[in-house]
């Protein structure tokens, strides 16, 4: 089905300045993207005149540009302002290749959305109008490009004028010509459009002075996705909706379904005629892309079925030449009339992160799982430079609440990647069979359960806790549980019960020194710490006004950290006083605290970032477009000068506190596009 609800963002070369002010200069960091490639496509679209030059859209606003036949791609800029703007329709004026039209909705349904304008080749937007309306599609006479039509949730709007103003031209409140999906407008009459609804197409031949149903032969209750005039032909005009693909040869009257597409790829969200073989049209639907070279008469799938295909550009100068958006695969291309395929990614970095874990011995070794990929876990080994899937189908990332390094000196095959499940229970990676595998057994009291009101006591049961948290040391490693805190001295092959309290207490969080004599518990009750490995144990509460602690992490040999229902906490005398770290963030919840060092990284709701560089005495937004994102996981090595943040839609960032340099700080995206690539024709 076509979506209406997709992703987030974030952007891909942004700096932040975290030194202080020489006299000329300025000490900074810059934030380097390190992908993965790849991600979701809502919209397509090429320049007409310079082919060669194409751009996408996306779920978070953000509008990506080729200059070389998709070969690369760089961040243009974000329509709007808001995060969960889906840039549904892209249009490049026909008189002007520097001129871009967008039809924008919102996530949120009551933000509206609208119509953007850029003449400067998609850097800068400014809003055209319709801001209150989600606009599901937008359409450009072809025979007259002053006039723009969008369509939207409540009716059909048309501009005379560029966009400068708008004029409803469906029936005010109309309970059949709403919830618009998809636009289409004669290439020669400008007077004659298509509307395609969530319920049947309708269709004007006078401007919107009047409307008539064109559903004859159609299966009722059709949501309209897409809607093809023929450039050649007009009067044939090909349809796509939740019931299947539809032809009509006398200008929508009366519909032939279009036979050989089964029943489940019937959701075609786009259609495209070949410019140089007006016989050849080809579908993107929710099962792979379909062709016919004969006007429709037959189909055949080109791709595999698990492909979903939003949006097709189909090349006007060069036989054979599709370039496709997709869904997870992100940009896809086929220079043969769809034999054969190939990604092109490169620079598109649009990847959704729900959890990351750092290689405690190689820095440039990064694990990610991805929720917009078809392979759910990836790891890189040089930095980000490349990716590779790893695992094959054992774990998916709806099922993981996180992801854990062990160290190397861990031992064994043990040693490596872990992951606790949402429902309960461990896996770890397998390098040998390369897949993840159940791991770990509760031993003695540990493995205790209940079952069917009585006790029972066996020596040994597989590990099928909830993991709310892990802590790796030289002494043993450390899980967080409602049943209290459990350690291992076998690298997680047993975990036994560890007791802090003459009562068995729930634990949220645990952290570890590296030498492991340092402990820390969170617990509903409070916290409790050990300075001797677990021997003896002291009770620390935190203030009143913070709530409970939800997560901790050590960030110096006194100083603590903790993440509270109220914020962030911290401590620099083994957690005898707390203070409420507010100086310079955001009184909004803190979703993640990365150290490194001296520096500490917060992540702030849907805030993006903030940095302190005294150990949280004080705190400054990260700027550019790192101050807006939506950062779900912030990570660093202990002694790591390397902070990572993990975009909920662009993938990984990470920057070197260490490789600093004298310069200025560096340009929001739209600016170094400026600086890159003057406006100049192609």
């Amino acid at each position: 089905m076509k979506l209406r609800v997709r992703s987030l963002f974030c952007f891909s070369l942004l700096a932040l300045a975290l030194g202080g002010a020489a006299p000329r200069r300025l000490r900074a960091q810059i934030w380097r993207s390190m992908g993965p490639s790849g991600g979701d496509v809502v919209s397509l679209v090429a320049d007409p005149h310079h082919p060669n030059v194409l751009y996408l859209g996306t779920t978070d606003g953000h509008v990506f540009v080729s200059r070389n036949d998709g070969a690369d791609w760089q961040l243009d800029g974000r329509v709007g302002h808001r995060l969960d703007s889906v840039v549904d329709t892209l249009i490049v004026d026909p008189r002007d290749s520097q001129r871009l039209f967008a039809g924008v909705w919102t996530l949120n349904p009551a933000a509206g959305g609208g119509v953007f304008e850029s003449v400067d080749g998609g850097r800068a937007w400014h809003a055209l109008g319709l801001a209150t309306e989600q606009v599901r599609a937008l359409a450009q006479a072809p025979s007259d490009p002053e006039i723009l039509v969008a369509g939207t949730l409540t009716g059909v709007y048309r501009s005379p004028n560029d966009g400068k103003t708008w004029k409803l031209i469906s029936p005010p409140g109309s309970e059949e010509i709403r919830n618009l999906d998809s636009l289409a407008i004669d290439p020669r009459n400008p007077a004659v459009i298509y509307a395609g609804t969530y319920h049947l197409p309708w269709k004007t031949v006078d401007g919107g002075k009047h409307w008539f149903p064109i559903h004859s032969g159609m299966i009722d209750d059709s949501d309209v996705f897409s809607i093809l005039v023929d450039k050649a032909n007009p009067r044939r005009v090909f349809l796509s909706a939740c019931s299947g693909i539809y032809r009509s040869d006398n200008g929508g009257l009366y519909w032939v379904k279009v036979q050989g597409i089964p029943t489940s790829a019937r959701r075609t969200l786009a259609i495209a005629q070949d410019p140089l073989h007006h016989a050849t049209v080809y579908a993107g639907t929710t099962e792979g892309l379909w062709k016919t070279v004969n006007g429709g008469a037959s189909w055949q799938r080109m791709t595999p079925a698990n492909w979903i295909i939003n949006a097709l550009v189909v090349d006007p100068l060069r036989e054979g030449r599709i370039v496709m958006g997709t869904e997870r695969l992100g940009v896809v291309v086929s220079n043969d009339g769809a034999q054969t395929f190939s990604v092109s990614n490169a620079g598109f970095n649009h990847r959704q992160i729900a959890a990351v874990a750092l290689d405690r011995n190689d820095p440039n070794r990064v694990l990610a799982l991805l929720s917009d990929a078809p392979d759910p876990v990836v790891v890189t080994d040089d930095g980000g430079k490349t990716w590779r899937p790893l695992g094959g189908d054992g774990l998916h990332w709806e099922s993981v609440r996180r992801v854990y390094a062990a160290p190397a000196e861990g031992g064994g095959a043990n040693r490596g990647w872990w992951a606790a499940l949402s429902a309960g229970g461990l896996m770890r990676y397998d390098r040998v069979r390369n897949d993840w595998s159940r791991a770990g057994e509760l031993v003695g009291e540990a493995a205790w359960t209940f079952q069917h009101g009585r006790l029972i006591k066996p020596e040994r049961r597989p590990f099928d806790l909830v993991v709310r948290g892990m802590a790796f040391s030289s002494r043993g490693w450390y899980l967080a549980t409602r049943y209290g805190l459990l350690r291992s001295l076998d690298a997680g092959a047993t975990w036994r019960e560890v007791r802090f309290a003459p009562l068995i207490f729930p634990v949220r969080s645990v952290a570890a020194s590296p030498d492991g004599r340092r402990l820390w518990v969170a617990t509903e009750n409070g916290l409790a710490y050990s300075r001797d490995a677990g021997l003896r144990w002291s009770w620390h509460n935190l203030p009143q006004s913070a709530g409970n602690a939800l997560r901790l992490e050590i960030a110096g040999p006194e100083t603590l950290l903790a993440l509270t229902q109220k914020g962030l906490f911290i401590s620099y005398d083994s957690g005898a006083n707390w203070q409420h770290a507010a100086h310079g963030l955001p009184e909004v919840p803190i979703r993640d605290v990365a150290v490194a060092g001296k520096t500490l990284l917060a992540s702030v709701g849907v805030g993006g970032l903030f940095v302190s560089r005294d150990l949280g005495r004080s705190w400054t937004p990260v700027p550019g477009a790192l101050a807006d994102g939506d950062f779900p996981v912030v990570a660093a090595l202990p002694g790591s000068n390397v902070i990572y943040a993990a975009s909920a839609s662009d993938g990984l960032f990470a920057v070197d506190l260490a490789a600093s340099h004298s310069s200025t700080v560096a340009a929001t995206p739209a600016q170094a596009a400026r600086r890159r690539a003057q406006p100049k024709d192609p």
